[in-house]
């Protein structure tokens, strides 16, 4: 029996029905299944999904940081992210901004309290667009714990004090100039660049009788702070809640390498004497460093060179002390394709690149002149010091991959004793 039109025709749509159901059915939970694995793996995917959750872009009114300060920026992002009213950075604040006022680049990592007690943290960045900023919000954080010596208070209140327009006809052939700010810092007694905020304006120190600390606003010319003195502004008004909680705060000092809460390299070699890394100021990812000694376990610093590497900029990614005078120190440039060693004989006083033989190995009978992508810090074995140096730092062969020197006279000269390159991939 062959059946009539109307039977064939209500079980077509049901075949219909059911396969969109099936299908989008399938198509759910595959793509639950794929978002799930993508979150355990942290594939592509995941990091799509999780921008679309927590990344914002704010087109912005006003673009001109002079004419504007920080504290109408910051109204400009509250209208948006509705901030919290008391914010701390949690790591360095860096700005560039040209002649005109109009910001180039921006770094800001900011986070507070919102109104039921739970910290919400902002990453505020720039774009490619001139008017426009991103936005990271991070998970909130109930259990985070604040450090006024990271108040963002400070810096916005002392843009407002410093005399920008004035500074920048000071330097009338430079067309860029940052603003760099780590919170509650100490320079030791070296006033150079240092400025007093008082009621008549900011003065210039030309000596310091005490300790010079504060929360310190850096104003430089990026790539150029060693033609240009970084100018450091410091509002005494606002230093008492954190000089009083550094000095009650009881220190307790780790020997060897390690970093401290501004991610600056430190190395103790007893409890009492330290040398630091101290960044003087920052621009596009790379550091200006002074370097700087303790002699009472971190609690006071003093500058014992302002420019140990000649104007260099890079990042630190190093410091080691023999004693109170033999140390070394590893600067990467920007690119990450130069990469050198420093030594100071002195306590840091000279400080100069040591100059490591050129290492060429054979492939297929040709010469190969090995590029230094990571160099690690000298170490000492049966009194003789030795550095590894490594071609690729990104090689899954990396630690099978390297030149090893030995130096028997302190790191004056180095000869290869070991070489180990892996030419595979």
């Amino acid at each position: 029996m062959i059946p009539s039109r109307s039977v064939v025709r209500t079980l077509t749509m049901y075949w219909f029905w059911g396969a969109i159901v099936l299908f989008t059915g399938m198509t759910v939970y595959t793509g639950l299944q794929t978002y799930q694995l993508s979150q355990y793996w942290g594939t592509a995917i995941h990091r799509r999904v999780h921008e679309w959750q927590t990344q914002t872009t704010i087109s912005l009114e006003e673009t001109n940081i002079v004419n504007q300060g920080l504290d109408g920026l910051l109204d400009e992002l509250d209208q948006t992210l509705n901030l919290p009213e008391t914010l701390y950075a949690y790591s360095t604040v860096e700005l560039t901004f040209n002649r005109e006022g109009m910001i180039e680049s921006l770094y800001m990592p900011i986070i507070g309290e919102n109104e039921e007690g739970i910290f919400e943290s902002y990453l505020i960045s720039s774009t490619d667009e001139l008017n426009q900023l991103t936005v990271i919000r991070n998970n909130p954080n109930a259990a985070y714990e604040t450090d006024e010596n990271w108040l963002l208070s400070p810096l916005v209140d002392t843009l407002e004090e410093i005399p920008i327009d004035q500074i920048m006809n000071e330097w009338p052939d430079e067309e860029s100039f940052g603003i760099y700010y780590a919170g509650y810092r100490t320079w030791g007694y070296n006033a150079d660049g240092i400025h007093y905020i008082e009621e008549t304006g900011p003065v210039p120190l030309e000596y310091a009788d005490d300790e010079i600390i504060g929360y310190t606003v850096s104003f430089f010319v990026p790539g150029e702070t060693d033609v240009f003195t970084p100018l450091r502004f410091i509002d005494r008004s606002l230093n008492f809640p954190a000089e009083t909680q550094a000095l009650e705060q009881e220190r307790e000092v780790t020997l060897g390498y390690q970093t401290d809460e501004h991610g600056q390299d430190v190395f103790y070699k007893s409890e009492e004497i330290g040398y630091r890394l101290t960044v003087i100021d920052a621009a596009t990812g790379s550091r200006w460093y002074g370097l700087d000694q303790t002699s009472d376990g971190g609690l006071t610093w003093e500058s014992v060179n302002s420019d140990p590497f000649d104007g260099l900029a890079g990042v630190s990614s190093g410091i080691v002390f023999f004693d109170n005078y033999l140390g070394f120190f590893v600067l990467s440039r920007m690119s990450q394709t130069e990469v050198i060693l420093y030594r100071t004989h002195n306590g840091g006083k000279d400080v100069a690149p040591v100059d490591l033989p050129a290492h060429a190995t054979s492939s297929d009978n040709d010469k190969v002149i090995q590029p230094t992508q990571k160099i690690e810090l000298p170490y000492e074995e049966n009194g003789s010091l030795y550095v590894r140096v490594y071609s690729d730092a990104s090689s899954e062969q990396f630690h099978d991959t390297y030149n090893l020197y030995e130096s028997e006279d302190d790191g004056i000269t180095w000869e290869l004793v070991e070489e180990n390159i892996n030419f595979d991939g």
